[in-house]
């Protein structure tokens, strides 16, 4: 049997420059992005934007929300939380435990409190346990959809570039794995959560 981390890898070496780098991606384009995307000199700091502006999105504008919708990308529904998991990605697998309804981490009582921090431990053994992972980091950024969503994301084993807070960044500079390896991992996951 292969090892599933040394096919990724193998994958993305094809997709790297002559020096060994990949490209920067989108996120370099993202507003939120804290260098310039030429030679990556640091932004400079704005001005103070009080009150912030509302970035929330209704419910039928939400990703989320839309993902929630689609059976082959839902993992796991809990009473007020569910597991999905986004339709592509280069890493070795991305689930995100998100609220059922259109709400975020503010608006959860103290039982959906207790699911959400069982659903998170759950879904990290889960990908953790899946061949070929390295470590599993968990997140969450709410930066304005209006949806709770806590990201657990599994690195390739022995790729250590990939380490810590700027997994994401790498995530976005790499390619996908090809999606019939993502729909069998899903399938474990999904297993592993029932």
């Amino acid at each position: 049997m292969s090892d599933p981390a040394e096919v990724w890898r193998g994958r993305v070496q094809q997709q790297l420059d002559a020096a060994g780098r990949p490209s920067l991606g989108d996120m370099a384009g993202w507003e939120v992005f804290p260098f310039e995307r030429d030679g990556l000199t640091p932004k400079p700091l704005g001005e103070r934007v009080v009150p912030e502006p509302d970035r929330s999105r209704p419910a039928d504008q939400c990703g989320t929300c839309r993902a929630l919708a689609r059976d082959d990308l839902v993992l796991h529904t809990g009473s007020r939380l569910a597991v999905i998991r986004p339709g592509g990605t280069s890493l070795m697998f991305v689930a995100n435990v998100v609220a059922r309804a259109h709400e975020r981490l503010d608006d959860l009582d103290d039982d959906a409190d207790a699911e959400l921090g069982r659903l998170v431990a759950r879904t990290y053994r889960a990908l953790r346990a899946l061949p070929g992972v390295g470590h599993v980091q968990v997140s969450k950024w709410e930066n304005g959809g209006g949806h709770l969503s806590v990201n657990v994301l599994a690195r390739p084993l022995g790729v250590l570039e990939l380490r810590g807070s700027n997994l994401p960044v790498w995530a976005d500079m790499l390619p996908d794995i090809p999606q019939d390896e993502l729909e069998a991992r899903a399938d474990v996951v999904r297993a592993a959560l029932a």
